[in-house]
């Protein structure tokens, strides 16, 4: 039979146990083990007990931080252009590196930056004259 829990509102306090539940749960994504770890003591059954009534309790804080900490991950494995252009501008200037390597970053830096864009002018021209296929026969 489930036990009665009050919803967790914003702006609610939680105790240091709730907050390692939290972090724990987010971490394994195991009740019991959660349970086990934010410090609760029993036997299985009821450490996922405690676990199910907390996942139920804290059910939009959860997902908030799982949200957060997933907006954290992308920001640091995502290379800003500035981290790249930085990098590319270290491997040409290091004279340790290959020349392969260097030739490479400084073409990577002048495709990035524009330098190999091909500047054709096209100009529209009025003519009176054109090739009429039935001279040509």
């Amino acid at each position: 039979m489930a036990r009665n829990y009050k919803p967790y509102k914003k702006g609610d306090k939680l105790t240091p146990k709730q907050e390692r539940w939290i972090d724990e749960y987010i971490k394994c994504n195991d009740y019991t083990t959660a349970s086990r770890n934010a410090g609760y003591s029993g036997s299985n059954d009821n450490l996922r007990a405690i676990g199910y009534q907390n996942s139920l309790k804290f059910k939009d804080l959860l997902n908030e931080r799982r949200q957060e900490l997933s907006k954290e991950i992308k920001n640091d494995t995502i290379a800003s252009l500035e981290e790249i252009f930085e990098f590319w501008t270290e491997m040409f200037k290091n004279e340790c590196n290959k020349d392969a390597d260097r030739i490479k970053a400084s073409e990577l830096l002048a495709k990035a930056k524009g330098g190999f864009i091909e500047k054709v002018e096209v100009k529209k021209v009025n003519t009176d004259w054109f090739i009429d296929e039935e001279d040509n026969v």
